[in-house]
This record gives structure tokens, C-alpha cells and sequence, in this order.
């Protein structure tokens, strides 16, 4: 989930940032190891999974990211934007 750039972490004593990229950083909470953002090093833009929010409502997913990897019987009922492998290595590359 895009969560821009104002993100509060409460606990950040217990995050772990991990440079996984040239455009980016993951971070991971040091005590279960759980995945909690990937922020963009140009502009700080996060990136958060959805599953971390329990009180979210009326979300409607509008993009597929290696949408060429997923295997063929995989598919969602709503038609997203999708990008391939190659399209987001082209996208994220132009952040650095």
C-alpha cells in the first residue's frame, strides 16, 4: 500500500533498515522479523503491506507489480494496471 511520505513508526527502537537496493530500503521489526515498508531513497515515499493494517476498509487493489511472474492459473477478479519484472526495474531505477 502507497503510504507517501508522513508515516509515524511507533516502536522504531524495534526497526531494523535494510539497504536492499540503490532505490530503496526495507524495513523489519528486529524482534519477529515481519517485513513493515520499503521506502524509495529519492523522495522517502513508503510502502507498506496491507496486512499490517487491521482496520482498513473498501480497498480496491489498482496494480499488479511482476505481473509476468505469477503463474497463469493465478488471476484477480478485478482488472489493475499491471507492470512486468522488466517495467519496474526501468520504473525503480529512474529513482535513484
Amino acid at each position: 500500500m502507497q503510504c507517501g511520505t508522513e508515516v509515524e513508526i511507533k516502536g522504531i527502537e524495534n526497526v531494523k533498515e535494510y539497504n536492499s537496493s540503490t532505490w530503496a530500503t526495507r524495513g523489519f521489526c528486529t524482534n519477529c522479523g515481519t517485513h513493515l515498508f520499503y521506502r524509495l531513497n529519492k523522495g522517502g515515499s513508503y510502502n507498506m503491506p496491507v496486512g499490517l493494517f487491521s482496520k482498513l476498509n473498501n480497498l480496491v487493489m489498482t496494480m499488479q507489480y511482476f505481473s509476468d511472474q505469477r503463474p497463469d492459473y493465478y488471476c484477480f477478479s478485478n482488472k489493475t494496471q499491471e507492470m512486468t519484472e522488466a517495467e519496474i526495474k526501468a520504473y525503480f531505477a529512474s529513482q535513484v
